[in-house]
């Protein structure tokens, strides 16, 4: 009977023990589970806060603006304390600052940093192993090549296909969360996040470029056809010798005059001038100083009459015409005079004329005010009889109607 009571309290006791190790290790896996789902949990919750980041920074108006968000966002929305963004110069292998955080976990600007890819052991271990993440935990923690604390910090690595383009850099010194589960899957998807903005954005600036290039190629060829048209309108409508207004702008003007000289009643003006002689002057000096003396008097009569709307034109051969709107009877003869007094300040050799031993001019005018019954055709017959007059009486004077 005793052997029997000493067997059934052992293996009570036994049952008992095993019991609460089974208990104990239920609470183990309870806890683990536990932990897991928190652990996915928050897992979750990063992600759609990643998620968030990841919109803000597809609407950044600028690289720089877009680099400045990411590393503001994440560090007061993500499991993170500090954060620093570095690029890779392809050209020079120099790692090059954008933004990043101080020893306090304020944002600061980094653009003056620059170093070599060797100089970083994470950096450049990432680069030869091809990974896209390294974390370190219970590590030295630096801030300026200065160790400043103790944590878990991670290096992950941004790539466009196999080729790199920069790093994230990450740590928890100022909080010192500890390093979750979660942490590695988290930080991948981040260096994911940003490679794909950086590459986006990137395209999205040479774009921008290319387009502000091909805009500015055919600005720069609108102006110089624009340009050309200009000189092709001015060419078409100057004399090539005398680089005053030619027969035919002397032709507009004079059909644009006369409608609104008529509409308003107003007088206009026409006078001929006729370099006195001039064949004797070719046939005296030759066919080249015959050339300069008439862009000589051209640019003395084209001081002669500034007001608006006056044109000063070579008619052909050695005669001009002044087209004078506006302009009554006296006051074309005042114009006449002062262009006959132009025309002789220039003593202008003429030994070959037998008006006076330099070369002079006649002026032919008539004022009229425009009507039905009269024609631009008869303005001009009528200035070339003023003119004739003015040479039958001797030449080197002028004469209006």
């Amino acid at each position: 009977m005793l052997s029997l009571l000493i067997s059934a309290a052992l293996d009570s006791n036994l049952q008992h023990h095993a019991l609460g190790l089974e208990r104990q290790r239920l609470r183990k896996t309870e806890e683990k589970l536990k932990q897991e789902v928190n652990s996915q949990k928050g897992l979750l919750e990063q992600l759609h806060i990643l998620h968030k980041i990841s919109l803000r920074l597809w609407h950044s108006h600028s690289l720089d603006n877009m680099l400045h968000t990411a590393v503001y966002e994440c560090i007061h929305a993500l499991d993170i304390d500090r954060m620093g963004i570095f690029l890779l110069n392809t050209e020079n292998g120099l790692m090059r600052g954008t933004y990043g955080t101080d020893i306090h976990g304020k944002v600061t600007n980094e653009h003056w940093y620059c170093a070599a890819i060797h100089e970083h052991f994470h950096a450049k271990s990432t680069l030869d192993k091809k990974q896209h993440i390294t974390i370190s935990d219970d590590s030295p923690i630096y801030h300026d090549s200065k160790q400043v604390g103790t944590g878990w910090n991670a290096t992950i690595s941004l790539w466009d296909g196999d080729n790199p383009i920069g790093w994230i850099a990450c740590d928890n010194l100022i909080t010192g969360t500890p390093l979750k589960s979660y942490h590695a899957e988290l930080l991948k998807l981040l260096g994911v996040t940003m490679s794909q903005h950086l590459i986006q954005r990137r395209a999205q600036d040479e774009l921008k470029a290319l387009n502000l290039s091909l805009e500015q190629r055919v600005a720069d060829r609108t102006a110089q056809l624009e340009d050309a048209n200009r000189r092709l309108n001015q060419i078409s409508r100057e004399d090539s010798l005398t680089q005053v207004p030619n027969r035919r702008m002397l032709d507009e003007r004079l059909e644009e005059e006369w409608r609104r000289a008529m509409r308003f009643q107003t007088p206009l003006s026409l006078l001929i001038v006729d370099i006195d002689h001039f064949k004797q002057y070719n046939d005296r000096y030759g066919h080249a100083l015959g050339d300069t003396c008439l862009q000589k008097v051209a640019q003395a009569l084209s001081d002669v009459e500034r007001r608006a709307g006056a044109l000063l034109a070579r008619f052909g051969g050695e005669e001009f015409v002044f087209l004078l709107p506006g302009s009554d009877r006296e006051n074309a003869l005042q114009v006449a005079n002062r262009a006959l007094e132009a025309v002789r300040a220039l003593e202008i050799s003429h030994d070959s004329s037998p008006v006076a031993p330099i070369v002079t001019v006649s002026i032919g005018g008539k004022t009229t005010i425009p009507e039905q019954s009269n024609t631009q055709q008869r303005l001009f017959i009528d200035a070339d009889v003023a003119l004739y007059e003015a040479k039958s009486a001797g030449k080197n004077q002028a004469f209006v109607l």
